[in-house]
């Protein structure tokens, strides 16, 4: 039980810092929203309202959304992480493994599946 612990504090607290850098880092959510909400207009600068049609194949379309589906995962694994303290009424030992799950869940998102769509992705537009 004791290494139970261990191993769920470790997890909790890499998913903690994951989900800080991936909301507030230099390529997180909220710099991207600041980004866009006062970077003031160029000159000459025309937003077109077609400019997310694209041309691509439905391969390419099924591998974006594939990679999207990805991110929205690994997103929420962190949330499910560092959310699973509050789970105050569980007993310690499923609060942890359900927490430890979690994290070994964005472990897959970030380190396995992720590489995979953007390397067929890469794939995809090069070649």
């Amino acid at each position: 039980m004791k290494v139970l612990k261990i191993i769920y504090v470790v997890a909790l607290s890499i998913c903690a810092i994951q989900l800080f850098q991936f909301l507030f880092g230099s390529n997180g959510i909220f710099y991207s929203f600041k980004d866009a909400l006062f970077t003031p207009a160029k000159d000459g600068r025309i937003i077109s309202i077609s400019s997310h049609y694209n041309f691509d194949s439905n391969y390419v379309k099924v591998l974006k959304l594939l990679s999207k589906l990805n991110t929205i995962g690994y997103f929420i694994s962190l949330i499910g992480t560092c959310v699973s303290p509050s789970f105050y009424k569980m007993d310690r030992k499923t609060k942890y493994i359900i927490g430890i799950s979690f994290f070994i869940a964005s472990l897959v998102f970030s380190l396995i599946t992720g590489p995979i769509w953007v390397h067929l992705l890469q794939k995809s537009y090069s070649g």
